[in-house]
């Protein structure tokens, strides 16, 4: 067989995989893969794919006798190379719209946009906003601001982080386990790591998804972010994120982040 075809059906085999692991939170045996995939393959040669799979450091076994779970290292490969992407649908997208028109300040819009985020992707969201020097700033914008770029004259290096919906993690069943709760709580009661994260992706347009152990080293290992930058002209003034477990259905969190991000973007510059 050639190494493309062998390529193919490795990652088929891979997507149902992960696909069926963020469904059901349990490890993936080889009957479940031979249901849901259309290959011609029998068990036996499913289990020497998941062995190769497991070789390359996509996937672990939890136990001897158990299934396949996928690793921060597959859930990279799935999403920069396998992941399709999603698109919401035109009564969520109007629902954000209408939620964040209502905003009359930077705490306002900061509620709206987490409230939102959080009930789209069933994690926690994460608002982060440079501090600002006046309370009223976004007020008197078109009046104060001559060009985009002064924008920076109203940003201080402090910044603020806004959590909403905490609880949607905590009821993730990788939560059940008493010090993986008390890390992310306290990573999310310090907030200087989420803080540094964010911080670091606005050098960098785009959506950002940072997975477990890749994030800076603390209490966010067993935590995925997806966040993306929120601009007045060109300048960035900070980041809409959803926080969730690594087993996270991304396609519907990248979609719901970055149209968030825009919509943000837009409705500042309504006002």
């Amino acid at each position: 067989m050639r190494a493309k075809d062998t390529n193919s059906r490795h990652d088929k085999i891979f997507d149902v995989i992960i696909r069926s692991y963020i469904e059901t939170a349990e490890p993936v045996g080889s009957r479940t893969i031979s249901k849901q995939a259309d290959l011609s393959l029998s068990p036996a040669s499913i289990r020497n794919v998941m062995a190769d799979l497991e070789e390359q450091g996509l996937l672990a076994q939890p136990h001897t006798s158990a299934g396949r779970i996928p690793t921060d290292k597959g859930y990279r490969y799935w999403v920069d190379r396998l992941m399709e992407p999603e698109e919401l649908t035109e009564e969520e997208k109007e629902w954000v719209r209408g939620e964040l028109a209502k905003s009359r300040s930077i705490e306002g819009l900061a509620d709206k946009i987490s409230k939102v985020v959080s009930e789209l992707t069933n994690s926690a969201a994460v608002i982060y906003i440079k501090r600002l020097k006046r309370v009223s700033f976004l007020n008197h914008l078109l009046e104060e601001l001559i060009a985009a770029h002064t924008i920076n004259e109203f940003l201080e290096e402090d910044s603020e982080l806004f959590v909403e919906g905490m609880f949607r993690i905590l009821e993730q069943p990788e939560f059940r386990d008493f010090d993986r709760m008390r890390s992310l709580l306290q990573a999310f009661d310090e907030k200087l790591n989420l803080i540094a994260i964010l911080s670091r992706d606005l050098e960098e347009e785009g959506v950002h998804v940072h997975i477990g152990s890749e994030n800076l080293k603390g209490h966010l290992e067993n935590v995925s972010l997806v966040a993306k930058d929120c601009y007045i002209g060109e300048t960035p003034f900070g980041g809409v994120a959803a926080v969730g477990p690594t087993r996270m259905k991304y396609p519907k969190v990248v979609a719901v982040v970055s149209f968030v991000a825009d919509s943000v973007s837009d409705v500042v510059e309504r006002f």
